[in-house]
């Protein structure tokens, strides 16, 4: 009981401390395009954020350099594919120090080349087709489409409150996953794969995605913005 009490009493100061203080991301960019001023709509409606942004690839020379240490949190909407070996190994020293890091969308597809990076996500786009275990694999994606999208873990702080749901976007399919991760959403539509948001444990940090986020009609969901809004918080919160 006095442990029960004592960890309910760490995530009140906690959840006080996130309210009361301004948390600052680096939203990164580059590679893909997008509908900026929607976008940006959306992470000012956020709350309790403030950010600067950059694009690739500019964003990993940020990335291995001291600068990177003022951020609480990198939101990664890139499709970057350039990366020098000493970037490599910045990535994998912020992780291994516990930095938190989430990903959206197209970010899947970043860094074919590089196969941590499949490791450090969870998963991977294949932008052509690849023999994987035997079998040739090559991913695909289907614009402007309904998706139901369903809860999988509706006690995790990032979906808290959150029903399941549909939601205008785009899909991917046949991508495939880490055996590691620990799947939030999950969709039954025909062109995706099944998981398009998890946890996945690297070093000493969670990586959160979130595949869904491809446009206006997604930036202005209640609950896209909901699940982004709580998947920075819990990602900042867990790696403090």
């Amino acid at each position: 009981m006095r442990i029960l009490l004592v960890t309910v009493l760490l995530c009140i100061v906690h959840g006080i401390a996130f309210a009361q203080d301004k948390h600052h991301l680096l939203v990164i960019t580059g590679g893909h395009g997008f509908e900026k001023v929607p976008f940006y709509n959306m992470m000012d409606s956020l709350g309790n954020f403030t950010y600067d942004h950059i694009e690739q690839p500019k964003a990993n020379e940020l990335i291995a350099s001291p600068a990177i240490d003022k951020y609480d949190a990198l939101v990664f909407y890139d499709m970057n594919d350039s990366i020098t070996p000493s970037q490599k190994r910045a990535y994998l020293r912020l992780l291994q120090k516990g930095k938190a890091m989430v990903f959206l969308h197209h970010a899947l597809v970043s860094y074919q080349q590089w196969d941590d990076f499949q490791r450090i996500i969870g998963g991977k786009y294949y932008e052509k087709a690849t023999a994987v275990n035997g079998s040739l694999v090559k991913s695909t994606y289907q614009h402007d489409v309904v998706i139901p999208v369903k809860i999988e873990n509706p006690t995790h702080p990032v979906t808290k409150g959150l029903a399941d749901f549909e939601i205008y976007d785009e899909v991917y399919g046949n991508f495939l996953t880490q055996p590691t991760i620990r799947p939030l959403l999950s969709t039954t539509h025909p062109g995706s794969s099944k998981y398009i948001a998890w946890t996945n444990p690297f070093g000493h940090s969670e990586v959160l995605f979130i595949q869904l986020g491809h446009g206006p009609e997604a930036f202005r969901s209640p609950n896209y913005r909901k699940l982004l809004r709580q998947g920075i918080e819990w990602s900042i919160i867990r790696h403090r």
